[in-house]
C-alpha cells in the first residue's frame, strides 16, 4: 500500500438560540467559543475541523465527499457539535471568518501541523481523538468516527494511568514502567492522542541510556519514529546508532523525514537523506524503500521541477521493484521524458 503522502503529492494538483452561533455552512459553527457554549448546553463533545477552505485540496475533497453529506451530518450531530476553523488565503473569504486570531491561537494550542486536521474533544477542550482525510465517503468515515467516540476517552484515561504508574515508580520498577510506555507507543498509530502522553517519557531514554547499553535508546528512537514523533534530534540519534542501516533504523529516520515534508526546503532535506540511505546499499524493508524512491521521483518531477533527479529516483524505485502497475506506470512516464 502506498504512503498517504503519495496521494498528496499527486494532488498538487440544546438549541441554536441558546448561543446564537455563527454558522460556517449548514450544520457547522465557525466560532469555537460559541460552539463550546452549545456543546455544554447540549452535553455533547466537539468535532473540530481545522481547514483551508479555498486552497487545501484534501479539505475540499473531505467537504465534498463527507462533510456535506446528510449521512455524516445526521450521525455526527448525535454526539458532537460540529466546528469548522478556517484558515483561508483569499481576502474575501478571510473577511468572513468570525475570529481569525482565536483560530490562530487554537491552531498553536493544539499544534496543528497540516490541513485537514480533525480533532474530537470534550467541551472543556481535552482532545481524545484525531482524524484526517480518508476515502470512501460517509460509509467509511462515520464508523471510524463512532469508534473513536466510543473508545477515545477510555484510551486516554488508560494512557494517563500508565504515565502515573511510571511517575510513581523508582529503580527497576520505573524501568519496567518505561518499557510498558514504549510498548504502548509502538503499538499506537501516529494520529493517536493517547500516544502523545508517552512521547516525552519515552524520549527520556536518549539521556538515561545515552550509550544504548540497556537497548532503550534504540527502542525509544524506533518507537518515536514509528509513532510519527521524530524530529531532527531523533533523526540525528538514529543516524548515529545505525549509520549504514544495518538494523533498518536509518531507513526509519528517512521515512519519518518524508512524512514530515511540508515545503520545498523540507522536501530537499528528505531527498538528501534518501540519497545517503541509497548510498549504503542496504534495504531493511523493500516496500518502504520503494515508496520513498517513488515519492522522491514524483516530487522531483513536480513540483520541484528537477527532471534529472526525478529520473535517478525513478530508476532506483524500478530497480527495487513493486507490483503496483499504477506506480510502475508513473515511473515509466518519468523515465521516458
Amino acid at each position: 500500500m502506498l504512503f498517504p503522502f503519495r496521494a498528496a503529492a499527486l494532488s498538487l494538483v440544546g438549541s441554536l438560540s441558546l448561543v446564537a452561533p455563527s454558522l460556517a455552512s449548514e450544520g457547522w459553527i465557525a466560532d469555537f467559543d460559541e460552539a463550546v457554549k452549545l456543546a455544554k448546553a447540549e452535553h455533547k463533545d466537539l468535532f473540530v475541523d481545522f481547514t483551508g477552505s479555498d486552497w487545501c485540496g484534501w479539505c475540499k475533497k473531505l467537504d465534498a465527499e463527507v462533510f456535506s453529506k446528510e449521512e455524516f451530518l445526521t450521525a455526527a450531530k448525535k454526539s458532537f457539535v460540529l466546528v469548522t476553523l478556517d484558515f483561508p488565503r483569499a481576502e474575501a473569504i478571510k473577511a468572513k471568518v468570525p475570529n481569525p486570531q482565536r483560530n490562530k491561537e487554537l491552531s498553536e494550542k493544539y499544534e496543528i501541523q497540516g490541513f485537514p486536521t480533525l480533532l474530537l474533544m470534550t467541551a472543556e477542550g481535552e482532545v481524545f481523538g484525531q482524524m484526517g482525510y480518508m476515502p470512501g465517503g460517509p460509509s467509511a468515515f462515520v464508523p471510524e468516527l463512532e469508534k473513536l467516540a466510543s473508545t477515545g476517552k477510555k484510551d486516554l484515561a488508560d494512557a494517563k494511568a500508565k504515565v502515573a504508574e511510571y511517575e510513581a515508580a523508582t529503580g527497576d520498577a520505573r524501568m519496567a514502567a518505561w518499557d510498558k510506555l514504549a510498548e504502548a507507543l509502538e503499538s499506537l498509530p501516529p494520529e493517536s492522542v493517547a500516544a502523545k502522553l508517552y512521547v516525552a517519557i519515552v524520549r527520556g531514554a536518549l539521556e538515561f541510556d545515552k550509550d544504548n547499553k540497556g537497548g532503550r535508546k534504540l527502542r525509544a528512537i524506533k518507537a518515536l519514529l514509528k509513532s510519527g514523533n521524530g524530529d531532527e534530534s531523533i533523526f540525528a540519534a538514529g543516524r548515529e546508532l545505525d549509520a549504514t542501516n544495518e538494523n533498518g533504523l536509518l531507513e526509519l529516520c528517512v521515512e519519518a523525514q518524508f512524512r514530515g515534508v511540508r515545503d520545498d526546503e523540507t522536501a530537499r532535506a528528505a531527498l538528501a537523506a534518501l540519497d545517503a540511505l541509497n548510498a549504503t546499499g542496504k534495504i531493511a524493508d523493500k516496500e518502504r524503500h520503494f515508496q520513498m524512491n517513488y515519492m522522491a521521483a514524483m516530487w522531483c518531477a513536480q513540483p520541484l521541477d528537477d527532471k534529472p533527479r526525478a529520473k535517478l529516483f525513478a530508476a532506483k524505485a524500478k530497480e527495487i521493484g513493486n507490483e503496483d502497475p499504477e506506480a510502475i506506470g508513473a515511473l515509466d512516464q518519468i523515465l521516458e521524458q
